[in-house]
């Protein structure tokens, strides 16, 4: 998988979204909101077009990526069921092909072996059908090479034919080409090259790409942490949050490589601006920590305290160990 080499404080659950990747054409409005996270909104318009048109392909495919991206515990199965509606409907339908493919991934996912297993034909023969039906569509261009590279060869992965998705794409992209080259650059341990494909695309219009490209950007600069090299990667975390300025990553990681030389006070400005981004609890536990490396005690106590409070919580271990630390801050 794309995020097989990250460092252990990399956030799990923002990793698990996979690439949402999509021609600048596509970026149809509710597929946006759905990017966005603006749930609430991209519910009430999904509903809306289902109420004039119940087979709406636009809204019942948004209705699976909203699903997928809220993942509970029911969400995957009617996403499934939604997927299979719209192709029922819409048999050609290169959108409604794709989220059948989509569903069933996250399917994949969240199920493990066996789930992987019964999926895997039908979700290739999904995405393949959605580039039949529309070449242009390029999030299944990627869905489906991200298929080829992460599933067994018995049940139809294929490095070769990954490689040759890649090259077929420059026809008709050479930008979403080069993120295509990247992802399987890294696949194949290839960092350098990688990192050279990505940087060199140019994926402002393709509002939808974002994924992919914040976990290649993402997985190249942890590489070069965890092996030391701090000026390469703070370069790449500076991409990110040049690329970015949306994400936390950004200047997340840059806090990340300043603690890592012993800068602070740096440490804490780069984690201050992460917080203001998206007040994540990961993100408030490193502040807490490093607030509590500079003996600035009340700082440190606040930013524990919002670390136990944010959504989406932190793991059991996580929780436990911030509030060992906020008891031992309490009793000085």
């Amino acid at each position: 998988m794309l995020a097989k080499g990250l460092a252990w404080w990399v956030p799990v659950l923002l990793l698990g979204v996979g690439c949402d990747v999509a021609h600048a054409v596509q970026t149809e409005p509710t597929a946006r909101l759905v990017h966005e996270k603006r749930f609430g909104e991209a519910r009430r318009a999904i509903e809306a077009r289902l109420a004039r048109d119940a087979t709406d392909p636009v809204a019942l495919a948004a209705s699976v990526d909203l699903r997928i991206a809220r993942s509970g515990p029911d969400d995957l199965l009617q996403a499934r069921a939604e997927a299979e509606r719209c192709v029922r409907a819409h048999s050609d339908s290169s959108r409604c092909a794709e989220a059948l493919g989509n569903a069933l991934t996250a399917q994949s996912r969240a199920g493990g072996a066996i789930a992987l297993v019964r999926n895997a034909r039908v979700t290739r023969d999904a995405l393949e059908r959605a580039l039949r039906f529309d070449p242009m569509n390029y999030r299944a261009w990627v869905a489906l090479m991200r298929f080829y590279l992460d599933t067994p060869f018995f049940l139809g992965g294929s490095e070769v034919r990954a490689r040759e998705l890649a090259t077929e794409a420059r026809y008709t992209d050479p930008d979403l080409t080069r993120l295509m080259r990247a992802i399987y650059a890294l696949e194949e341990g290839k960092r350098d090259e990688a990192e050279q494909h990505i940087l060199a695309a140019d994926l402002r219009e393709y509002v939808l790409v974002q994924g992919c490209q914040r976990e290649l950007l993402l997985t190249l600069a942890t590489a070069h942490l965890d092996a030391g090299r701090h000026a390469q990667s703070s370069r790449l975390f500076q991409e990110l949050s040049r690329r970015l300025p949306s994400s936390e990553l950004g200047p997340y990681g840059l806090a990340l490589v300043a603690r890592a030389q012993g800068r602070l006070a740096d440490a804490a400005l780069h984690l201050e601006k992460a917080a203001a981004i998206a007040p994540r609890p990961y993100v408030y536990k490193t502040l807490g920590e490093v607030y509590e490396e500079r003996h600035d005690r009340p700082r440190a106590i606040a930013a524990y305290q919002a670390a136990l409070t944010g959504v989406p919580p932190l793991t059991r271990g996580d929780q436990a160990q911030v509030t060992a630390h906020l008891a031992q801050l309490r009793r000085h």
